[in-house]
C-alpha cells in the first residue's frame, strides 16, 4: 500500500513538472534603461537647496543596459534635455511646456551602448535639475543625480530670451514649470504692490522700476488679510502660466514677514505714454507693475468696445482718436462701477488712471469651415498667415489693460 501510495505520489510530482514551462521574457536582451553617470560637477559639488551651485556646463556618461542590468552592446541614438520645475526642457522651446520634448538640446551616438565623457552646455535653470536621457525607439530614459541650481529672480523669469521675437509678449521657456522664488536682487525686497479680489501682484525693489520685477500671484480666492500692498514677501512659488499672454503663478504658495515687520514702501507707479504702447520692451517690462496712464474716457457703448464692456467691464482711454483697444489702453474694472467712479457718466473726459499694467495677447490659429485648424509643413504652406509647429497661425496680437486696484487710483479731470 505504501508503495503504491509512492508511485502514486511520484507521477503526480512528474506530471506538475511536466506542465511547467520556462517563457524567455519578452524584454530579455531588449534596451531598458539608461545609466547617466554625471562626473563634473563630481558628486561632492552638486550642491543642496541651502547652497546651490553655479555651472553651466555637465560631463557625463552614458551606459545602456538590458533589463538583467548588462550593457546593451548595440549602437543607440540618444536625445539629451534637462528637467527642472516639474517640466522635461529642450533646447528652443521659446513657450515652454507646450514645445517641451520636441527639440533636444542635443542628439548623441552611442556606440557598443557606451558614450563616455560627453560635456554639454545646460539650458539656464533653477532649483532642482537633472540631465534626462531619451532613446525615442523604445522608450527607455534615464537620468543623472540632482544638480541644486538657485532659485529664480522674478526679472529672469519674467524677461523674453528674445525682446525682437513676434511672440515676445506671450511665449516664455518657463511656462508650465513650477518656479520658487525666495530672494529680491541686491538689497531690495519682495513688495506686495497689488491686491484684487482673487490675486496679488509681488514686485522686486532691487531692480529699477518697469523692469520685468513684478510677478502676478493668481491665487484662485480671496488673499489672507496680510496680503496688503507693502507687505514684504520672503518666499512664494507655483506654476508659470501664460493666460492670454499674461505671466501668471497659479496654485502659489507664499510665506509673508511678520506682521511685527513694518511695511515697506511701494515703488511709485511707472509713467506710461500713448508712445509707449508700440514699445514692447517697456510695456512688458512694466507688466504686473503698478503704472500710470492718461487719456480721453472713450463711451464703453461704442459698438467696437460694447463686448468688452459687457464682458470684462473694459473701457478704453483714447490718445488717437480712434477708441479701440488694439491701438490705446483699456480699462479693467472689478465691476461696472468702482466706488463712485462710473464711466458711462463722464464720457469724453481727460482721466488719469493708476494701476497694475495687464498684458492681453497671443496668435489664433486659422479654422477650416469645421472649426479646425489647418495643417502645414514645409511642403504644405499656409495659404494664409504663418506655419508653427505644423498649423497654420494668423499675425500675432496684443493689447495692454491697466487695472485699478480702487477708487482713488482714478482721477478724472473737471
Amino acid at each position: 500500500m505504501r508503495s503504491m501510495r509512492n508511485t502514486l505520489l511520484a507521477l503526480v510530482v512528474a506530471m506538475a513538472g511536466g506542465c511547467v514551462q520556462q517563457q524567455p521574457s519578452p524584454t530579455a536582451n531588449l534596451l531598458t534603461t539608461l545609466e547617466v553617470q554625471l562626473t563634473d560637477p563630481p558628486p561632492d559639488k552638486l550642491g543642496s537647496p541651502a547652497a546651490p551651485v553655479n555651472v553651466q556646463k555637465a560631463t557625463f556618461n552614458i551606459v545602456a543596459r538590458d533589463e538583467q542590468g548588462n550593457l546593451y552592446n548595440k549602437d543607440v541614438n540618444v536625445d539629451v534635455f534637462i528637467s527642472f520645475g516639474g517640466v522635461k526642457t529642450g533646447a528652443n522651446s521659446a513657450c515652454g511646456a507646450d514645445e517641451s520634448g520636441t527639440l533636444p538640446i542635443e542628439t548623441l551616438k552611442l556606440t557598443g551602448g557606451q558614450l563616455m565623457g560627453h560635456t554639454v552646455t545646460l539650458p539656464l535653470a533653477f532649483g532642482s535639475t537633472s540631465i534626462w536621457i531619451d532613446e525615442r525607439t523604445s522608450g527607455a530614459t534615464g537620468a543623472s543625480p540632482t544638480i541644486y541650481f538657485r532659485n529664480a529672480f522674478i526679472a529672469e523669469a519674467q524677461t523674453p530670451a528674445d525682446l525682437t521675437a513676434q511672440n515676445a509678449t506671450f511665449c516664455s521657456p518657463f511656462n508650465g514649470k513650477f518656479l520658487i522664488f525666495d530672494h529680491a536682487t541686491g538689497s531690495g525686497q519682495l513688495v506686495v504692490t497689488s491686491v484684487f479680489s482673487n490675486a496679488f501682484a509681488v514686485t522686486d525693489t532691487g531692480v529699477a522700476p518697469g523692469q520685468f520685477n513684478s510677478m502676478y500671484l493668481f491665487a484662485f480666492g480671496k488673499p489672507p488679510p496680510e496680503i496688503v500692498e507693502g507687505r514684504i514677501i520672503t518666499t512664494f512659488s507655483g506654476n508659470y502660466s501664460k493666460f492670454v499672454g499674461f505671466t501668471e503663478l497659479n496654485f502659489p504658495l507664499f510665506t509673508a514677514a511678520d506682521s511685527t515687520v513694518p511695511l515697506a514702501t511701494v515703488p511709485p507707479p511707472v509713467a506710461l505714454t500713448y508712445q509707449d504702447i508700440g514699445n514692447t520692451a517697456k510695456m512688458l517690462g512694466a507688466s504686473a507693475s503698478v503704472v500710470t496712464y492718461t487719456g480721453t474716457i472713450c463711451d464703453p457703448m461704442l459698438p467696437a468696445n460694447v463686448d468688452g464692456w459687457n464682458k470684462y467691464n473694459q473701457f478704453v482711454l483714447d490718445n488717437n482718436g480712434m477708441c479701440d483697444a488694439f491701438s490705446n489702453v483699456a480699462i479693467e474694472l472689478p465691476s461696472k462701477v468702482l466706488g463712485s467712479f462710473d464711466p458711462l457718466k463722464v464720457v469724453g473726459k481727460m482721466a488719469t488712471m493708476t494701476g497694475m499694467l495687464r498684458n492681453n495677447s497671443g496668435q489664433n490659429p486659422y479654422l477650416d469651415a469645421n472649426g479646425n485648424t489647418i495643417s502645414c509643413s514645409a511642403t504644405v504652406p499656409c495659404m494664409k498667415g504663418t506655419c508653427i509647429t505644423g498649423t497654420c497661425y494668423k499675425n500675432p496680437f496684443n493689447f495692454w489693460t491697466i487695472d485699478p486696484r480702487r477708487q482713488e487710483d482714478i482721477v478724472v479731470a473737471p
